[in-house]
This record gives structure tokens, C-alpha cells and sequence, in this order.
């Protein structure tokens, strides 16, 4: 019954929609070219008052008043409307005649090839929709679902939280820099959100820290002075400014006072030995030893790698394989680790499992949920590897 209810809905609507241009009073001739005659009139009057107030000169109200009036002959010129062929009895008896047999048809139609006793799409989908979805969340979905939440609640700085952290993994920069910009507002004791801004306007304007993203860092570090990303982006400013050696003093500085066990550590040493390997800089006294830093990385012990050497391929894949699957046992046990997280989607993509490596991110995301820092380093590593999902 609720088929036929809707069809008929639908076929009404069909009728009227081919029936509305038979019935549509006849427009006068020249009318929709008299109306914008009368706003280029209003133009007119708007330009000269603008010329008295001298709000244009006398050369520019010129080529405005000739391109005003250039356009007020084009609108004049259009011709008459074309006349209707048949009267307006007709026109009715033709229009009634129309919607008859529109809906005459299509229930005859649907009578003869359709099947009213088939279930409904949404009866179809509702077993699909109560489990979980094979493909997964979908962020441009999740975007979405954002936005309403914070039509309806715009002061959730979690949410503005949120939507900049989505929108800039779609690379939507910009945008992103707007949402951090408002849980900023929203929270100004934070420094992850001001740093998150800068970061967001850093990459939107294609890797140049721009005046309006330095003020973000520094906001951030007003809050936090040793916020990490902030005092990174800032050593960038200074080396796009000419200032080579100073930052590289920053950013030896930003690895020498990490904390112990700072997740982000790694990844900023090994940038800066880079760097200064590339541009000819010894750096080896002023850089702190690995260990000291909280970064060393846990690797083969000499005799593992003499047992190695003495291995068949497959017992040392095997052995790689080993120390890759123990890795990701102790970020099961520890995820607040971004850069464990880094090492294991590294070594993923060298062992050529990019399945793997995209599943090692979605979880390094999972686990570092709410740090802003490790998620950063996280993403930036994953888009430099390639990693699926990036």
C-alpha cells in the first residue's frame, strides 16, 4: 500500500512539473530586459553619486558610465517574447490532457513491469547497516558529520579539534587552519591547537612559513615555550630567511632538550644529521649521543647480525620478519610510541607490505589519539614513505 501512496505522490508531481510551462502566464514583451534596464539605471545613479562623493575619479566613473550604458542598449534591444501558438482555452484542455495521461501511463507501466511486493532499498540495506561497514570510516563522511555537530554546538573545541585533524588529512589545509584557529579561540591554554594552525598554514602555502603562521607558533609557544613543532617551524622560518646556521642551532637545541623517551625525537635527529651531512656541517660535537636523547633505537645485537650473515635468505627473512612481529607486539602493549609507530610502517614498506604499513598507521592514529605531536609525526613520516592512507 505504501508503494502505490508514493507512486502516486510521485506521478503527481511528474504531471505538474510537465504541466507548470503550459499554464505559466504570458510574460510582456520586454519585461525581464526592462527589469535589469532599471537595476543598470540604478547603477547609473549609484556611479554618478560615488563621482560627486569622490569616492571614483572622473577617468574611472568614465569607462564604468560607457560599460553601464553599453549594457543598458544590449538589454533594450532584446526582442519580444515569442507569442504563445495556441490559445489560452487550448493551452488548458492541453495541459489537463498532459497530466492524464502522465499518470495514466506510468501506473499502467509500473502495473505491467513492476513488482510491488519487492522489499524496499532500505529493508535491503538494514542488515548491512547494523554490523560494521566492510570499507571502513570514511573521513569526507566523518567531515561531514562534524560539521552539523558544531552547527549545533559551535563552542566544542574537541570538535573544531577534530575537523581541522580531518581536513588536514584530506589536504585541506586551509580549511584545516580555520578549525584549529577556533578550538584556539575556544581553548587558549592549549598550544597543540595555535601549533596545529601554523602547521596547517605551513602546508598550505606549499611548505613557506608565512607571517600568519609564525604568529600561530608563536602563540603556541607562549603557552608551551618548549612546544616541539612550534620551535621546528620556527628554525624552519629562520633557514627560509637566510639564517642557515641558526637554525641548525634550533633544531640541535630542539633534539638535545627532549625529554626522555620523546616519540618525535628520532625523526627530528635523523632530519638534522641529514641536513648538516648534505650541507657539509659537522655537527657531531654538538649533537647529543642517541641514547642521551631518549631516540636510540632498539636493533640487532653483533651477534645477530654475525648469525645473519651466515643465514640462508629465508632464515633471514625470517629473523627480520621476527624482529618486525616483536615491534609490533610492544606498540600493542605501548601505542603512545610515534616513533616505534614510524619504525614498524618503515619497515613494513621495505618488506613490500603496503597492506601491513597502512594497517600500522590506522592503529599509530588509534593509539596516539589526543597527541598532537606524535599524530604529527606520525602523518608527516607515513606521507614520506608512501604508506597507503597517508
Amino acid at each position: 500500500m505504501i508503494v502505490w501512496i508514493v507512486l502516486t505522490v510521485l506521478i503527481t508531481l511528474a504531471a505538474v512539473a510537465l504541466v507548470i510551462p503550459l499554464l505559466r502566464p504570458r510574460a510582456g514583451a520586454g519585461q525581464g530586459g526592462a527589469t535589469a534596464v532599471g537595476i543598470l539605471k540604478d547603477q547609473l545613479a549609484e556611479l554618478e553619486a560615488q563621482q560627486a562623493a569622490g569616492s571614483v575619479t572622473a577617468d574611472e566613473a568614465g569607462r564604468l558610465r560607457l560599460e553601464i550604458e553599453r549594457r543598458m542598449l544590449a538589454e533594450a534591444r532584446e526582442g519580444e517574447a515569442v507569442s504563445r501558438p495556441l490559445k489560452e482555452r487550448t493551452l488548458l484542455l492541453l495541459a489537463f490532457g498532459v497530466a492524464g495521461g502522465v499518470a495514466l501511463g506510468a501506473a499502467g507501466l509500473y502495473a505491467v513491469m513492476g513488482k510491488p511486493g519487492t522489499p524496499s532499498a532500505t529493508q535491503q540495506a538494514a542488515p548491512l547497516a547494523a554490523g560494521d561497514h566492510p570499507g571502513g570510516g570514511d573521513i569526507q563522511g566523518q567531515i561531514l558529520q562534524l560539521q552539523q555537530q558544531l552547527q549545533a554546538n559551535p563552542n566544542d573545541a574537541e570538535g573544531w579539534r577534530l575537523l581541522g585533524w580531518s581536513y588536514f588529512q584530506t589536504g585541506a589545509f586551509a580549511e584545516a587552519a580555520v578549525a584549529y584557529g577556533r578550538a584556539a579561540s575556544l581553548q587558549p591554554d592549549n598550544a597543540d591547537h595555535p601549533s596545529a594552525q601554523g602547521e596547517s598554514l605551513v602546508q598550505a602555502s606549499g611548505g613557506q612559513v608565512t607571517p600568519a603562521a609564525a604568529e600561530a607558533f608563536r602563540a603556541a609557544l607562549r603557552i608551551n615555550p618548549q612546544d616541539p613543532r612550534a620551535r621546528y617551524f620556527l628554525a624552519v622560518l629562520k633557514d627560509q630567511s637566510g639564517d642557515a646556521a641558526g637554525a641548525m642551532t634550533d633544531w640541535i637545541d630542539i633534539v638535545n632538550s627532549a625529554p626522555p623517551g620523546a616519540p618525535w625525537v628520532g625523526e627530528v635527529r635523523r632530519f638534522v644529521e641529514d641536513l648538516a651531512r648534505e650541507r657539509g656541517v659537522d655537527i657531531s660535537t654538538r649533537l647529543k649521543p642517541a641514547a642521551a636523547t631518549g631516540s636510540a633505537m632498539p636493533g640487532p645485537t653483533p651477534d645477530q647480525v654475525a648469525a645473519a650473515r651466515n643465514m640462508s635468505q629465508g632464515d633471514r627473512d625470517a629473523m627480520i620478519q621476527g624482529m618486525v612481529s616483536g615491534l609490533e607486539e610492544k606498540l600493542r602493549a605501548n601505542p603512545r610510541d610515534a616513533e616505534g609507530w614510524v619504525r614498524l610502517m618503515r619497515a613494513r614498506m621495505v618488506l613490500g607490505d603496503r597492506t601491513a604499513a597502512g594497517a600500522a598507521l590506522r592503529n599509530a592514529r588509534a593509539g596516539l589519539a589526543g597527541d598532537g605531536a606524535g599524530l604529527a609525526q606520525v602523518n608527516e613520516a607515513a606521507r614520506g614513505l608512501g604508506v597507503p592512507g597517508a
